[in-house]
């Protein structure tokens, strides 16, 4: 991964005014925050009686509505709590964006520009390789069950629809998880972080699509994640813009890294890739099970679109 160190020399700084240090500031606060201890967080700090007691007064302050807390896991992280624990996250990046832009009155140095990217990278880079790996073996969405066959639509939730219509093709799963895990692996390394970054945007637009209108309750996370793969197409805008115009940039000048800096990306993308065979081999396990349980069951037959039927008439 690319080293903080692994830019040129820092020119002085240049002054900006006041609107950009903020939007910089709360920027950097809020994508911290939403990742370390957001809907679905490095660090489980919203479990914490005094977090949960705290969100629920502002809830009950800002929105007039206490803050409901299920009688049990729910799987989903747009809970009436993420939402108002969010809304917090966010006035208290407005503050501290505030009095990082009064503190720092320059552009941000190339340390602080590395440091973010590394943070950004980290994080898309651990929740795509999750969610990738999970497809590979079946995790996610499962195989379609025979007797769900017999549900209509009108029987099923959309979130449901879109499980049974992931559930039914194995191959697709698949080259969903690749689309996962393939921009994972490209942001490992600082010569890919560019293109890692589109193809985790167009990854992550389709899921955050999928979420928004199948109503699938992970529409927070997946928008936040939509949202660090923008950003970091947003750090590499003028090289994304010289591509379409033919504008001469200049080349970007990367100072040297110890050794183990330069092989922790490649052991990183060995183990990746390593799981990903791991997780095809239970998943082709599971669908040869499947499969056979399909041809001595009177299960709908599930590669052939339709159902068995009783030969002998039943008034014979």
């Amino acid at each position: 991964m690319t080293s903080v160190m692994s830019v040129a020399p820092e020119a002085p700084a240049r002054p900006w005014p006041f609107w950009r240090r903020f939007v910089w500031a709360f920027g950097v606060v809020y994508v911290f925050l939403a990742m370390m201890v957001g809907t679905q967080p490095l660090l489980p700090v919203t479990a914490w009686p005094w977090v949960q007691g705290a969100v629920d007064r502002v809830s009950r302050l800002v929105f007039g509505q206490p803050v409901v807390t299920p009688p049990g896991p729910t799987g989903s992280g747009d809970t009436q709590f993420d939402w108002a624990w969010l809304f917090c996250l966010l006035c208290l990046s407005v503050l501290a964006g505030l009095v990082w832009a009064s503190w720092q009155r320059t552009a941000p140095t190339a340390r602080q520009t590395g440091v973010l990217s590394e943070f950004l990278r980290m994080a898309l880079a651990v929740w795509l390789t999750s969610y990738g790996l999970l497809k590979f073996g079946f995790g996610q969405f499962g195989l379609l069950p025979g007797g769900t066959l017999d549900i209509t639509y009108a029987d099923s939730s959309p979130m449901g629809l879109l499980w049974r219509f992931m559930g039914a093709s194995a191959g697709y799963q698949w080259l969903a998880g690749v689309a996962e895990v393939l921009p994972a692996l490209l942001l490992l390394h600082r010569r890919t972080v560019t293109l890692g970054a589109l193809m985790a945007a167009v990854t992550m637009t389709n899921v955050f699509a999928l979420n928004l209108f199948y109503d699938v309750p992970v529409k927070l996370f997946s928008g936040h994640l939509l949202l660090i793969a923008t950003l970091l197409l947003a750090m590499d805008a003028r090289r994304l813009r010289a591509l379409l115009t033919g504008e001469a940039v200049p080349a970007v000048v990367w100072a040297p890294q110890v050794w183990w800096r330069r092989l922790l990306p490649w052991v990183l993308t060995c183990l990746i890739l390593v799981l990903v065979g791991v997780n095809m081999r239970a998943g082709l396990q599971e669908l040869r099970v499947d499969r056979a349980r399909t041809q001595v069951t009177q299960e709908p037959l599930k590669t052939r679109g339709f159902h068995l039927i009783n030969e002998v008439p039943f008034h014979h």
